[in-house]
């Protein structure tokens, strides 16, 4: 499994890297094109695909800044899906790097519920904080989410730290 960070949009990899992205989450989750362009010349942002024998198979957006790593999306291709393609990526991902911060849906249903499970058995732990997370888009609101921490349990000051770099950076786009 090798990870390709993408710097620019003229990636070889950026046409089907951006397909997953757009097809993966929904509009309210999702950057707009110009904002991403604008995003990936931050060097703390890193923009991955994954590949396995030359096939890309999921992308991995994240941030790295301090003593943290916040993952802002990963998602499967569409037709690899179902795999174990995510716990792949993530138990390789997970044993190289610091404290890791990502954030969930609530656990309210099956499918959310089923997320928050595939997570804590990666050893990701729920955090205990309420937390919105700021719209991507003009005319859509913040929305509801849980944080996970893999090798933390985020005390006040690191939440906070984590809050403030979320909305003052990730989001400044």
């Amino acid at each position: 499994m090798k990870f390709i960070r993408m710097n620019d949009v003229k990636s070889t990899c950026w046409s089907k890297a951006w397909k997953i992205y757009i097809n993966s989450f929904p509009l309210f989750e999702q950057r707009k094109i110009e904002d991403q362009i604008e995003i990936l010349k931050d060097y703390r942002y890193h923009c991955i695909v994954v590949c396995e024998e030359e096939s890309i198979i999921g992308i991995l957006f994240y941030w790295e800044w301090d003593n943290y790593i916040y993952i802002e999306h990963l998602a499967i291709s569409s037709d690899l899906r179902g795999r174990n393609y995510g716990s792949k990526i993530l138990k390789e991902f997970c044993k190289n790097n610091k404290c890791i911060i990502l954030e969930i849906d609530p656990p309210v249903d099956d499918i959310s519920i089923k997320r928050l499970k595939f997570y804590s058995n990666l050893e990701f732990r729920l955090q205990e904080f309420d937390h919105v997370h700021p719209p991507y888009r003009k005319g859509y609101k913040g929305h509801n989410l849980k944080v996970l921490g893999y090798n933390i349990i985020l005390s006040k000051r690191n939440y906070d730290d984590f809050n403030t770099f979320l909305k003052e950076e990730i989001m400044k786009c």
